[in-house]
């Protein structure tokens, strides 16, 4: 392989490399975007589910003996 060869594959990785970063970045923004969605979907589902609480009323009144 000689420099010529060497510098047109240099030359045409990076024409390749500019060419397709921007589908690139879209992409990755995508990804990026849907997985804070389903996180924040997940975080919003776990926070709907009611928290058991004792029910400290009834727990009151059969101290009192009513």
């Amino acid at each position: 392989m000689t420099q010529d060869d060497v510098a047109s594959l240099v030359l045409a990785t990076a024409a390749a490399a500019r060419a397709y970063a921007p589908d690139l970045r879209a992409g990755l923004r995508r990804l990026l975007g849907a997985g804070v969605r389903l996180g924040a979907e997940s975080l919003m589902d776990q926070r709907a589910t009611p928290v058991t609480r004792p029910d400290t009323a009834r727990h009151n009144d059969s101290r009192s003996g009513q």
